[in-house]
């Protein structure tokens, strides 16, 4: 079997560096050929520290594998990353890249232009189209692409540990069913990955093995390589119940600390679980594979099926992989579990379900070049050839050149439609985005006012306190009715905050802001009820809903609440007005014909 092409892979863990050397067949085989793990010392939390050490360690595996100068896909490390899966309507090929965008900028909490991020189209379910979306800082891509490109490597690609993760599984196990979780346990985050037929959910927390090892440092004393070298050396996981203990005391402490610490990993691994199958309409998972260093603690996999009470077997990257004769295969398949992120990397140079890049702005544009040096070297021998071609009619009679401007000026003219057809898109270009900006307005929200309603009455748990009246304020306080925007009635309640005031009648089939819900009700409590409500909306539905941050609690109550604190003797309760000013301002239809009240 003939290789076809040899591949450098680095996994950019954040304690664990990775690299491995596979070979590529002309049939679509995979060869493993050598690969190498080298450790960096110091906690991986403290991120000030690790840009030496990670330069560092690359450097040494460069070494090993005598790679200096080679190219390398590389991936970064699941803690600086954001990975969204969203659900999209039915869209033409032209849209999606507008509509992405724009999902895009509501997952990822920092502006667009300081991220480097990708997508992928994972197929359809239910008639919508499912988008996998994945985005890393520009600052913290910065600094683990200095170390790759100070160690002599050139870069190819730039892949997400997960993603190449969940990439190795589809090549391994393309028979399996029902919902798979891979969990992959780091040293600083766990990602879990469920993996369901062509459907894919990446979900990541920040514990993991450091996580284990500060706990062993606090319980017994000691720095944190310290501890991590006991943990290796001698950790496993309590296996709790009826287990005799360990014979050294100290070893059977520690490993009640590292059950403890996975107990916490467990709620989230649950709590997580329950997240996909209610928000991503996923299923139970039926099989747990795991995958990590972290996941090489003995026991680990007994206690895992204890709490999950599902299968676990640990992640085999090297099912459908050939083992080169440098590898020691007894080696390789006690540590296969920590190989899927360099196999999946391997395989990026095959068709992927997958096929992100995060690569800097400036390795694209560099490939953008490499591109298209072929096309301009021709063009510059062409403009050359020009420039000769030009110099030998200036010499020729002029009644020659006069044939060749006219030649020339024919060709202008010609040309000249094609300007014509360019104004011409450019101008149906204008006309698509602005279509695609108001689906994108309408997808934002057609959930958006059921969430709110949701998440607002929720915070209503006090049965003492009822709603009698939920209206829409304009910007200048023109209150709703029946759904249309009237001439408001001032309230005369509030202190300096939002004031209503008179506006002018809407017209009918047009569209009027949104700024604020004036709520109104009656409080069958105590006059403390009503602000108390008020706070825990402040302080629950930030997403929604935002205050005046340099006012005092006592300055926002008087200037968004009214209170009607009175004898309750002679009425059912108090009256009560909440003013809610909305964190997204929105434009809501006027509709043509009036609404009644029957």
């Amino acid at each position: 079997m003939a290789e076809k092409k040899s591949i450098l892979t680095l996994n950019l863990g954040s304690q664990r560096v990775g690299m491995a050397r596979f070979g590529i067949s002309g049939k679509g085989g995979v060869l493993l050929k050598d690969y190498a793990f080298t450790e960096m010392a110091g906690d991986p939390t403290a991120d000030g520290t690790r840009r030496n050490s990670l330069t560092e360690a690359v450097k040494q595996l460069v070494a090993q594998f005598k790679a200096a100068d080679s190219d390398v896909n590389y991936a970064v490390p699941g803690q600086f990353l954001i990975a969204k899966f969203v659900k999209l309507p039915p869209l033409a090929e032209d849209q999606v890249d507008k509509i992405v965008g724009f999902e895009a900028q509501q997952a990822v909490p920092f502006p667009l232009a300081e991220t480097v991020w990708d997508y992928q189209l994972m197929g359809k379910s239910g008639g919508e189209v499912e988008v996998g979306i994945v985005a890393i800082r520009s600052e913290h891509l910065g600094e683990m692409h200095a170390a790759v490109e100070s160690s002599g490597l050139d870069t190819q690609l730039v892949d997400a540990a997960p993603v190449a993760l969940y990439n190795a599984f589809r090549y391994n196990y393309p028979d399996a069913e029902g919902c798979s979780l891979l969990i992959d346990l780091g040293a600083r985050t766990t990602n879990l990955i469920f993996i369901e037929g062509h459907r894919a959910f990446i979900n990541s927390f920040q514990t993991g093995g450091a996580s284990i090892t500060q706990s062993i440092a606090r319980e017994m004393g000691m720095d944190f390589d310290s501890a991590e070298g006991r943990k290796v050396q001698e950790g496993f996981v309590n296996l709790g119940g009826n287990y005799a203990d360990h014979e050294d005391p100290e070893v059977d402490g520690m490993s009640k600390v590292i059950r403890n610490a996975l107990l916490k990993v467990h709620g989230e691994i649950t709590r997580r679980t329950n997240a996909y199958r209610s928000q991503q309409g996923g299923s139970a998972p039926s099989v747990v594979y795991l995958a990590g260093a972290g996941a090489s603690l003995p026991y680990l996999k007994e206690v895992f099926e204890e709490k999950l009470r599902l299968p676990v077997e640990y992640f085999n990257p090297l099912r459908n992989v050939a083992v080169g004769p440098r590898v020691n295969l007894e080696q390789a398949g006690a540590e296969a579990h920590t190989l899927g992120e360099l196999v999946g990397l391997a395989l990026r140079e095959m068709a992927c379900p997958m096929a992100l890049d995060l690569s800097p702005h400036s390795v694209k544009a560099a490939k953008d070049v490499g591109a298209k040096k072929p096309r301009l070297y021709i063009a510059a021998a062409c403009l050359l050839a020009g420039l000769g071609s030009i110099m030998i009619y200036n010499k020729s009679a002029a009644s020659a050149f006069a044939r060749e401007t006219g030649k020339y000026e024919l060709e202008v003219e010609k040309f000249a439609k094609y300007d014509d057809q360019i104004k011409a898109q450019e101008k149906r270009q204008k006309i698509e985005e602005a279509r695609a900006g108001y689906l994108a307005n309408v997808i934002n929200q057609r959930s958006f006012w059921v969430n709110m309603m949701n998440a607002l009455n929720a915070q209503f748990a006090n049965e003492k306190i009822w709603i009698t009246q939920i209206s829409m304020v304009g910007p200048k306080g023109e209150q709703t009715v029946d759904g249309l925007f009237t001439n408001a009635v001032s309230y005369g309640v509030f202190g300096t905050g939002v004031k209503a005031t008179t506006a002018a009648p809407p017209v009918k089939g047009q569209t009027m802001p949104v700024a604020a819900l004036h709520i109104a009700g009656i409080n069958r409590g105590v006059g403390e009820d009503v602000p108390t409500l008020f706070a825990k909306i402040r302080e629950n539905l930030k997403d929604y809903f935002e205050f005046d941050t340099s006012k005092t609690d006592d300055d926002l109550i008087r200037d968004y609440v009214y209170n009607q604190v009175g004898s309750i003797s002679t009425k059912e309760g108090y009256d009560f007005q909440i003013l809610l000013p909305l964190k997204q301002k929105m434009d809501v239809p006027v509709p043509v014909k009036p609404i009644t009240k029957k």
